[in-house]
């Protein structure tokens, strides 16, 4: 949850890091977060600040009516990906303060000392890289967060994070049927406000039932598929994120 308590027990971490040995006090820590704990987007500027505090007020500003938080409180992070005359476009991610202090304080207790924190489909998109022009579409499933995003040479077109969780009691519910309606309208997004096709899509966290997600995919929509994948092992809804920081500080 964006707003509400993450780690309903904490002290079942605490006990796990115990368990992994003395904290490596003089290395930084990088934390892989669930997609929905934060709130990410791509805002538009004609004109961007070049001090911090006011790029800062700015983007709290333009978030303000759209997080589930307050968010002159919260922690943002944000990259520029664009920068032209007349035209800034940033990739910004806020987190409220009460639930990063959940996750870090996790880490800090026990003598870990935390530096980089990153939502999990950020992470991933290092196992996304391609040299092939055109739209790549990631679907990205953590239990009942389904994560979509538009990439194109490493820049970021879209980005979404939704809550499935109520075609987790329909039995009758295939990945095709939850998953299906939120790629055609990624598809027309891209066709309509991008002005291009979607190239390709990756598979992130969707186990056994990728290959019947990826065939109704090639059937629907024409597009050829991929599972995400990594040099260090397969990509599961429990690890994409932390293989993709491998893959990172790997290189």
């Amino acid at each position: 949850s964006p707003a509400a308590p993450n780690l309903l027990k904490p002290q079942l971490y605490r006990e796990a890091l115990l368990r992994a040995g003395a904290a490596p006090r003089k290395t930084a820590t990088a934390l892989v977060i669930p997609d929905y704990a934060v709130r990410m987007a791509i805002l538009d500027f004609e004109e961007f600040p070049s001090g911090e505090q006011e790029r800062e007020a700015l983007l709290r500003f333009r978030l303000r009516k759209t997080v589930p938080f307050h968010i002159d409180e919260a922690k943002l992070s944000y990259a520029i990906q664009v920068e032209q005359s007349q035209r800034i476009e940033v990739l910004v991610v806020a987190i409220a303060k009460p639930i990063l202090d959940e996750y870090e304080g996790i880490f800090t207790a026990a003598g870990y000392r935390v530096g980089l924190v990153t939502p999990s489909c950020l992470a991933t998109l290092r196992l996304c890289v391609n040299a092939e022009p055109g739209l790549t579409l990631l679907a990205k499933m953590a239990g009942s967060t389904l994560s979509v995003l538009l990439l194109e040479s490493g820049r970021l077109r879209l980005i979404r994070c939704l809550d499935l969780a109520g075609h987790e009691d329909d039995a009758q519910a295939g990945e095709e049927q939850a998953v299906g309606p939120v790629l055609h309208q990624t598809i027309a997004y891209a066709e309509d406000q991008i002005n291009q096709p979607v190239g390709r899509l990756l598979l992130s966290g969707f186990g056994h039932e990728t290959d019947v997600l990826g065939r109704f995919a090639e059937r629907e929509f024409g597009l050829s598929y991929a599972p995400v994948r990594s040099r260090f092992g397969p990509a599961s809804q429990e690890n994409a994120g932390l293989l993709g920081l491998l893959e990172q500080y790997a290189a």
